[in-house]
């Protein structure tokens, strides 16, 4: 009777371990767009994330953060296929006429995304518009994201 016991409390946690697995394992990779640089995003459950990006453009440099909400479109595609939107803020530096200002502002984000069924990799395709408090707004923001999957 303990065997089985045993056995069935093994089986319960390798199941639980296996379900936590599918979310909440970070991705980091490459933003290539507008701005250019780092992402990193992070799911506390298969429809809710966090993303950070750092990213430097025409002079302009800022640090992401976002808050977004995921949507499957597997049973109607292919799996792994979904699409998301979500909303943040930023802050950063900008230069302009040889002046560097401080900026910050809020922002947006909606896209297609595309996690691998077999292989630890999402690719996404995003418009981030981004609007600052003290200058000229960056409202035709796109790029195709690339992020390995830890501990998948």
């Amino acid at each position: 009777m303990r065997k089985r016991l045993f056995i069935i409390l093994l089986l319960g946690a390798a199941i639980h371990t296996v379900n936590a697995q599918t979310k909440g394992n970070p991705q980091l990779g490459l933003r290539l767009g507008l701005p250019f640089g780092g992402t990193a995003r992070y799911f506390f459950d298969d429809a809710n994330a966090v993303e950070g990006i750092a990213g430097i453009y025409s002079g302009t440099f800022t640090v992401t953060g976002l808050y977004e909400r995921h949507f499957d479109l597997s049973a109607l595609t292919t799996e792994g296929f979904g699409w998301f939107i979500g909303a943040g803020a930023h802050m950063g530096t900008r230069k302009t006429d040889g002046n560097v200002k401080f900026i910050a502002g809020v922002d947006g984000i909606g896209g297609i995304d595309y996690t691998f069924p077999t292989l630890p990799l999402n690719l996404s395709l995003d418009w981030k518009p981004a609007i600052h408090f003290n200058t000229s707004s960056d409202l035709t923001d796109f790029a195709l994201s690339v992020r390995y999957i830890f501990g998948r």
